[in-house]
């Protein structure tokens, strides 16, 4: 069997098996049970993130976590070999000779070539999947693409949102790729998923949502801690990243998919949202076309869509990257 069907099939056995698991720790051992075992690699295993509040960037080291294999290296600093630099460039990261890595990290000298997927919850790596060969050139592009599939497929969505009951909202900025990835940065948001609101069907897809007829809009909902960060100055937040006099486009997205709406479950949320949106309105001369309505449904798209641009961090996005730097730094 070549190597596209092993991992295709492997894929569909892994998300079977996680289905409803929203363990991380048990989740992490089957998945490297399963790989380790399916294509007989020198290791495979995982790293967590270790969070520090005392360093400057809240982040301290990786520490080894669930894993199939000999003994390997328990804690391993940011961005120092393979595993830390896959973290700080929060990328995937394919090493043909581990000889040939700047600062590579021999935990074995057995382990020749490498690969190394960082997994993302919100927009933070939480962990990082190590796999290691004991050939040269064992992994390619086919690896680094299904390994991201696979490990996409870990519970750590559902974990962030379980542990943060936090206040929540529901926004449309046009392509979600984008919104998501700029509202998740905001100090303060807990949680995020893309899908579509406000529409007159059923469980649509993205497809269906696609051709205009179903009433969707491409929507982020997003979970807040208001402890931390006021509604007020999320929808602050949101109108900078909007052109809120468009109808039915943003950026080059044209479509009623792609139109703005603020979409609230707790009607105590109105006074001040109508209050944003009126300050808002006075900094133009037209009228503005954003939806303000109560959430009247809300359908998760599929696994494909959520957190797309930390997946593809190149993928297509409306936004300028200075909006992100600008979220990122946002304090109320």
């Amino acid at each position: 069997m070549k190597k596209e069907e092993t991992y295709q099939l492997l894929y569909k056995q892994i998300e079977s098996l996680l289905s409803g698991e929203d363990d991380m720790i048990a989740a992490m051992s089957n998945m490297a049970a399963m790989l380790h075992n399916t294509f007989h690699f020198w290791w495979t295993g995982f790293y967590r993130v270790a969070h520090n509040a005392k360093s400057n960037d809240n982040h301290s080291e990786l520490i080894l976590g669930p894993f199939q294999g000999p003994v390997a290296c328990m804690h391993i600093g940011f961005g120092k070999g393979v595993c830390g630099t896959a973290w700080k460039e929060r990328r995937t990261v394919v090493v043909p000779d581990v000889e040939q890595f700047p600062g590579h990290i021999a935990c074995s000298s057995e382990s020749r070539s490498e690969i190394v997927v960082p997994i993302f919850s919100n927009a933070d790596v939480v962990a990082v999947l190590d796999i290691d060969s004991r050939e040269l050139g064992t992994f390619d592009e086919t690896d680094a693409r299904w390994t991201e599939k696979i490990v996409a497929l870990l519970p750590t969505r559902k974990a962030n949102a379980l542990e943060h009951p936090a206040a929540e909202i529901h926004l449309a900025a046009g392509c979600f790729w984008g919104a998501e990835k700029y509202l998740k940065l905001i100090h303060g948001v807990t949680f995020t998923e893309v899908g579509f609101a406000n529409g007159n069907t059923q469980s649509p897809t993205y497809e269906e949502v696609y051709t205009d007829t179903t009433g969707y809009a491409e929507t982020v909902h997003l979970r807040y801690d208001p402890s931390v960060v006021s509604l007020r100055f999320l929808l602050q937040m949101y109108f900078k990243a909007i052109d809120p006099t468009s109808l039915n486009k943003q950026g080059e997205d044209e479509g009623t998919r792609y139109r703005t709406g603020i979409y609230y479950s707790n009607a105590a949320d109105r006074a001040v949202i109508d209050e944003v949106v009126a300050e808002e309105a006075r900094k133009y001369d037209k009228p503005l076309h954003v939806e303000v309505e109560p959430l009247r449904n809300f359908y998760p798209a599929d696994e494909y869509h959520q957190d797309y641009l930390d997946k593809h961090p190149n993928g297509y996005c409306h936004l300028p990257v200075a909006l992100f730097e600008l979220a990122r730094n946002a304090k109320q």
